[in-house]
């Protein structure tokens, strides 16, 4: 996760177009797509350890390869990569892709819609966790 922090392009949780939106970790901006933002999935993953977000995206990995990809090459019958037309490629691409962001929101959020946590655009991640905390 601290790896794709800092990105304005990518969303740092489900690594898909960032909208804009950021939370802060410090001096680190965690830029997000409209999804994880609306999901509270961002406020989320910037107050979790590495390794439990690393947990999450090992179950997202899972999730995504036995997701949509493999019954469109089915359906195409053609599981040789090398085969395929590029835009088929793409779209395996693409479904592994949402397939993965689906499965990292749902693992953060604990397959349930989530209440995003409000907190104030001036006050950093820190100074909430520190004022829940009082």
């Amino acid at each position: 996760m601290i790896a794709n922090m800092d990105d304005p392009e990518c969303c740092f949780v489900c690594r898909r177009r960032a909208d804009g939106l950021g939370v802060m970790k410090g001096t680190r901006v965690g830029w997000l797509c409209q999804q994880c933002t609306d999901g509270g999935h961002g406020m989320r993953a910037s107050r979790m350890p590495v390794r439990e977000f690393d947990r999450y995206e090992q179950g997202a990995l899972r999730r995504a390869s036995q997701g949509r990809a493999g019954a469109y090459l089915d359906s195409l019958g053609r599981t040789d990569l090398a085969l395929l037309h590029p835009e088929e490629w793409q779209h395996v691409c693409r479904l592994i892709v949402e397939d993965f962001g689906a499965g990292i929101r749902a693992e953060i959020g604990g397959d349930r819609p989530a209440q995003p946590d409000v907190i104030p655009a001036h006050q950093a991640v820190e100074e909430a966790e520190h004022s829940e905390a009082a």
